[in-house]
C-alpha cells in the first residue's frame, strides 16, 4: 500500500489487534465513506497471511467476509461460517447452535483474525431487538473465541454499534451486553485530500496497477483532475484507472474521459474534458471542496 496517515494508522491497529497487543482481545470497527479505502486496506492485510494447504485441512490465518443484507443474527454468523465451508449443517436457524459450529470451524482452520465489511448491513434502520441480537452475537463472537481477533468496516452508519440506543435516548443495551467495552474506539478512514504527496503515491499506486506509466509532480493538471474525478476515494480512482485499461485512445486524457463516462458519472461535467474545464477550472474546483 502507498503511505496515507489515515490508511497507515488503522493498519498499524490491525496488525495490533491482530496481535492483541493491548493485552486482552480487543476487537475494532473501522468507519469511513464509501469508496474510501476500507475494503482495499482488507485485502491488503488480507494477502500477508495467505492460506495453508495440508491433505487434511486448510488453513486460514485471516478470513475476511463481506456481509450482504443481514436480516437475523443467524444470517450474521452463517455468513461467517460460509468463509470457511459451504457445509452449513442441520439446525443452522438456530443462533447458539451455529455459534458453537463456528467456533469448532475457527479453531480446526486455525483462524486467527476476522475482517468483517459492511458490517451496517446488520442493522437495522432504527435501533430495535434485531439490533440487539446482532450487538450480542458479535459480543459472543469475542467471548467464545478468545485467540480470534476481530475488525469490523463500514460506512458511518456501523457507529451505532457501539452506542446502541433502543427507543427512547434512556433505552440503553444493558452493561453486560455492550460492545463499546470490548472494542477499541472507533476509528475513521478518510479520503485523501489533493495536492499532496500522499495523493500522487496513491495515484501512482493504481497507475502501476493497472501498467500506466508513473506520474511526478509535472503532472499536477492530471492529478488535479483524478482527484476532482474521484473526491480522493481509493475505491472510484481503482474503478477509474480498470476501465481506462480497457480503452483503445492512445491518449491518457481520453482515456480517463471515457473511463469516468461510462464507470463514474455519465451525465454531469467531465473532469477530464479540457475544453470544457481549464487546468484553472479545476484548481478552483479543488479550492472550493477544500476549502469552503
Amino acid at each position: 500500500m502507498f503511505s496515507h496517515p489515515s490508511l497507515s494508522k488503522c493498519f498499524e491497529l490491525i496488525d495490533q489487534v491482530h496481535q492483541q497487543s493491548f493485552g486482552k482481545n480487543y476487537g475494532l470497527l473501522l468507519t469511513g465513506l464509501s469508496g474510501v479505502g476500507k475494503t482495499c486496506l482488507a485485502k491488503t492485510y488480507l494477502a500477508r497471511f495467505p492460506t495453508l494447504c495440508t491433505p487434511e485441512v486448510t488453513y486460514y490465518p485471516v478470513i475476511y467476509v463481506k456481509l450482504t443484507e443481514t436480516k437475523t443474527a443467524t444470517d450474521f454468523l452463517i455468513q461467517v461460517v460460509k468463509a470457511l465451508t459451504s457445509v452449513i449443517g442441520k439446525n443452522a436457524n438456530k443462533a447458539h447452535i451455529v455459534q458453537d459450529r463456528l467456533a469448532v470451524l475457527l479453531a480446526a482452520h486455525r483462524v486467527q483474525l476476522i475482517i468483517i465489511d459492511e458490517v451496517q448491513e446488520c442493522l437495522t434502520d432504527i435501533d430495535g431487538i434485531t439490533s440487539q441480537r446482532m450487538a450480542k452475537q458479535i459480543a459472543a463472537l469475542l467471548d467464545n473465541n478468545p485467540k480470534v481477533s476481530l475488525i469490523l468496516m463500514g460506512t458511518p452508519v456501523a457507529s451505532r454499534l457501539l452506542k446502541l440506543k433502543y427507543g427512547k435516548s434512556t433505552h440503553r443495551l444493558k452493561g453486560e451486553e455492550q460492545l463499546s467495552r470490548r472494542f477499541l474506539s472507533e476509528q475513521k478512514l478518510y479520503i485523501i485530500p489533493s495536492r499532496c504527496e500522499c495523493w500522487l503515491l496513491c495515484c501512482n499506486y493504481f497507475a502501476t496497477e493497472f501498467r500506466f506509466p508513473p506520474f511526478t509532480l509535472d503532472d499536477k493538471p492530471i492529478l488535479n483532475r483524478l482527484h476532482v474525478a474521484t473526491d480522493g476515494r481509493i475505491g472510484l480512482l481503482t474503478k477509474l484507472f480498470a476501465i481506462a485499461s480497457t480503452s483503445e485512445h492512445k491518449n491518457l486524457l481520453a482515456k480517463l474521459e471515457d473511463a469516468y463516462l461510462l464507470g463514474i458519472n455519465s451525465s454531469a461535467y467531465n473532469p477530464f474534458d479540457t475544453l470544457a474545464l481549464t487546468d484553472k477550472d479545476i484548481v478552483g474546483i479543488l479550492d472550493s471542496r477544500e476549502f469552503d
